[in-house]
């Protein structure tokens, strides 16, 4: 009997050691696990995938929460703080409407966006030095910035945003900050972007493998090489899910991927005039718009400016097609302003689906959806004129640093890039 218990606990010790070593492993090198990812999904499916990845995010998320109860860890802002102060600013006046939740009033000045919205944007001349590398600057750029964000955490310089984006002039076209959306995990951060529309352009490039059905028709992978110049060109970000994980439309150029599906969230952008809209396909959006490119990925996360009571029902089904959202993982999103005006970028690590919707409706999303999850594919890179040739600048160095460059060539997933808006 004792050396069957023996056995046993040898067995037990043995299968917990490989277990915590494939943790680690995964931890310090997450593209073995996205590799290994593919060919299991068609040995197990992909509920069997999710069910493993399930398991390896809860172990990871335990691990870090033992290190910070035990003082091992700490929090850390993900990037030096260097505070911008703002000037005192007249409160506008009382909208007599709610603004539509899809409108972005083209060529509009900063100064009507800051009557209709809550968060508005504000220019303001002669900008404060950051710590962040910009073009050469005209004699007096001007610094577009926003009202500091409330904390939702404790760590210092969260909610205050930072020049962050240049245009050839040295003028700011966005702007950064973080938050700490989640109070039980103080190291789950979300990221947040935010770009001037009036002064950048949103673009969508179709994978080469994803998305798309088995024998349906795929992109190019490949952004359009007159954006990708010097000065022009200002960041990459990931795209959504791919086809198996809910089959959610995906459109660019004229080219459907994938079919669009009524009630899901979608971002659309306007041929033409590049007019950004995000909401439901077939309710806030149009199906016979005229539109460039679109893509749909699960539900939306903050509707009206409220957080869509879905956020909190933990399904699979609809936020991640085996990763339910109640998991911690990277996930990112993105999101619009109420007047249309400001598109907001958020990822980051450890965040649930409420965790991350209490910062995309903190941040000023007025309606939002998911993009893609999992280290692996969440990414973002501020693009950096390096003489005549382009640098990607992670976002968040920590898990963002892994072919930081990867959309700047071909890409087998879908993305997004964002370019100075021409005139």
């Amino acid at each position: 009997m004792r050396s069957k218990r023996r056995l046993l606990g040898g067995m037990a010790l043995l299968v917990c050691t490989a277990v915590a070593i494939g943790v680690l492993i995964l931890t310090l090198f997450p593209q073995i696990g996205a590799k290994a990812a593919k060919p299991l999904r068609a040995i197990i499916g992909n509920e069997g995938v999710g069910r493993l990845e399930t398991v390896y995010f809860t172990l990871q998320d335990t691990a870090r929460q033992t290190q910070y109860q035990a003082g091992l860890a700490q929090a850390n802002a993900p990037w030096e703080v260097t505070a911008v102060p703002l000037p005192t600013l007249t409160a506008p006046p009382t909208p007599s409407h709610t603004p539509s939740p899809t409108a972005m009033a083209t060529g509009a000045s900063v100064a009507a966006a800051q009557a209709a919205t809550s968060t508005p944007g504000a220019t303001f001349p002669t900008p404060v030095a950051t710590a962040t590398p910009s073009p050469s600057a005209t004699a007096s750029p001007t610094l577009w910035t926003l009202p500091p964000l409330t904390p939702l955490g404790t760590l210092a310089g969260e909610g205050v945003w930072q020049s962050y984006l240049f245009n050839p002039a040295g003028e700011v076209v966005a702007v950064r900050t973080f938050l700490q959306p989640d109070p039980a995990r103080p190291y789950a951060l979300a990221a947040i972007v935010a770009f001037d529309l009036s002064q950048t352009q949103l673009h969508y490039v179709l994978g080469s493998e994803e998305p798309a059905l088995p024998d349906g028709p795929r992109g190019y992978g490949f952004m359009n090489a007159e954006h990708k110049t010097p000065g022009h060109l200002l960041a990459t970000f990931n795209g959504g899910f791919m086809a198996s994980h809910g089959a959610y439309g995906a459109m660019a150029d004229g080219l459907t991927a994938l079919p669009a599906k009524d009630g899901y969230a979608t971002i659309t952008i306007g041929a033409g005039d590049g007019r950004l809209q995000i909401g439901e396909w077939g309710n806030d959006i149009s199906a016979n718009g005229n539109y460039q490119s679109w893509r749909q990925n699960a539900r939306l996360i903050t509707q009206n400016g409220q957080i869509a009571d879905r956020v909190y029902n933990g399904s699979a089904a609809t936020w991640g097609s085996s990763i339910n959202g109640d998991v911690v993982t990277w996930r990112s999103a993105l999101g619009l302003s109420a007047d249309g005006q400001i598109l907001y970028f958020a990822a980051g690590p450890s965040l649930s689906m409420p965790a991350l919707a209490e910062a995309m409706q903190t941040a000023g999303a007025y309606n939002s959806l998911l993009l893609d999850i999992n280290e692996t594919w969440v990414h973002f890179a501020a693009i950096r004129a390096d003489g005549e040739t382009l640098a990607a600048e992670p976002l968040l160095p920590e898990g963002m640093s892994t072919n930081p460059d990867r959309y700047l060539k071909q890409s087998p997933r879908d993305f997004f890039y964002v370019t100075i808006r021409d005139p």
